[in-house]
């Protein structure tokens, strides 16, 4: 099964035993997250199905609506049956722009954030314990 919504691809495979291998390509966002909900959420319909496995790595653009709709994917589907197996960078960033450590199964590698979510500067955090 494939299924193409402008700059989105997803496209499963049966791997096991009433699971499915999906794998998502492109820009999962505001135009794109309506598309995969409903793909998503036909194959969860299908009682066959026990597992959707997630390969985000060729995910190269996800915002807040790609999140929002992951995370509705996985509240609707019921504990554990949605699971994030790998991520592109772009997913791993904006789980920790969101301050999400472990989502879907998936933990974000730790690193850095550039710019203003980074590391305070030095100096602020001696300055916010002193109380100043």
């Amino acid at each position: 099964m494939q299924h193409h919504q402008e700059e989105l691809t997803i496209s499963a495979e049966e791997t096991g035993l009433r699971e499915v291998l999906v794998r998502i390509s492109g820009e999962l966002d505001i135009r794109t997250s309506s598309a995969l909900l409903g793909a998503l959420g036909t194959m969860l319909a299908d009682d066959d199905v026990l597992l959707l496995r997630l390969d985000l790595s060729d995910v190269r653009f996800c915002d807040h609506a790609g999140l929002r709709a992951l995370h509705a994917l996985g509240e609707a589907a019921g504990p554990d049956r949605v699971r994030i197996v790998a991520a592109h960078s772009s997913v791993d960033t904006i789980l920790r722009l969101c301050r999400i450590p472990a989502f879907l199964g998936h933990t974000p590698p730790n690193g850095d954030l550039p710019g203003p979510f980074g590391r305070p500067r030095a100096g602020v955090a001696e300055r916010s314990r002193e109380g100043t």
